[in-house]
């Protein structure tokens, strides 16, 4: 990452649904969340700047303290006895770079990307990202980095590489960036509607259609190319994603796939797939 100031973002996972889970015990939630937060920031060095809602923005001199805080807040946020039983979830992206002040705020692209960053990123998860000209420096304090791939972020300019920072005591396994582009791949619209039929696991939502997955030529698959089928993200019950990897890494994913319907897993996969196709049966 270049060099300057590093800037973390946080926001809660699903507010809207904890306002309902809580009721007015979301306020009270929301003033530990935030007590929880700040006091990282201290302990690490780090200052809060700035908030909108139940995102908070903090400032550090050091990329290391702030991933160290990063790390410090999901477990603190996780290990939490919050009341009635809910599990409360915080998004954080981390971004350095350079940035100047001017009436009294931080001003510069990195302040902005690191608003994006916290946007692609799942609760319980740690996203930072690099300029892919200014390759990460070093390694986390503890930890390490997961590399995502390389996306495109709203309003940011060119790609971003985008790193998952992972330690063994909190959740390493999420579902693709939220509200971010894979670099070289097409944004796809689809129509959801709800499927009645409802299905144990996503594995058994393919396995009940017995799709058959295969190359673009119809023969089967090889030359270090997988697919993966997983849970989805979002869409209907029993939706799910097929993530395809070539040598290893993720090439593709189609998320919120069904067996029929709208969002029909053959007809998504194969018209924008650059690898696979999903057979007639």
């Amino acid at each position: 990452m270049s060099a300057g100031l590093t800037f973390l973002f946080t926001d809660i996972e699903g507010s809207t649904q904890l306002v309902e889970e809580l009721g007015s015990g979301y306020s009270l939630a929301l003033r530990v969340h935030r007590s929880v937060l700040n006091a990282c920031f201290d302990r690490c060095g780090g200052k809060e700047f700035g908030s909108e809602g139940d995102a908070l923005f903090a400032v550090f001199s050091k990329r290391a303290d702030a991933l160290t805080c990063a790390i410090d807040a999901q477990r603190r946020i996780e290990g939490y006895a919050w009341p009635e039983g809910a599990r409360l979830r915080v998004r954080i992206g981390v971004t350095t770079g350079p940035a100047r002040i001017s009436g009294g705020e931080y001003v510069g692209v990195p302040v902005h990307e690191a608003a994006r960053v916290c946007a692609a990123a799942h609760g319980g998860q740690i996203l930072c990202s690099t300029d892919l000209e200014a390759p990460a420096d070093g390694h986390p304090p503890e930890g390490t980095f997961r590399d995502l791939g390389t996306y495109h972020l709203r309003g940011i300019a060119g790609p971003r590489r985008l790193l998952q920072l992972t330690v063994p005591d909190l959740d390493q396994d999420f579902p693709p960036p939220r509200e971010a582009l894979r670099d070289g791949g097409a944004r796809v619209t689809i129509w959801r509607r709800e499927n009645p039929t409802r299905a144990q696991t996503p594995k058994q939502v393919a396995a009940a259609a017995e799709p058959v997955i295969v190359a673009l030529d119809g023969s089967v698959l090889e030359g270090g190319v997988e697919v993966e089928v997983r849970r989805a993200s979002s869409g209907a019950d029993g939706a799910f994603r097929l993530i395809v990897r070539c040598d290893g890494r993720v090439e593709e994913e189609f998320d919120g796939l069904t067996v029929g319907g709208a969002t029909d897993a053959a007809a998504i996969v194969n018209a924008h797939s650059r690898f696979v196709r999903i057979a007639d049966t």
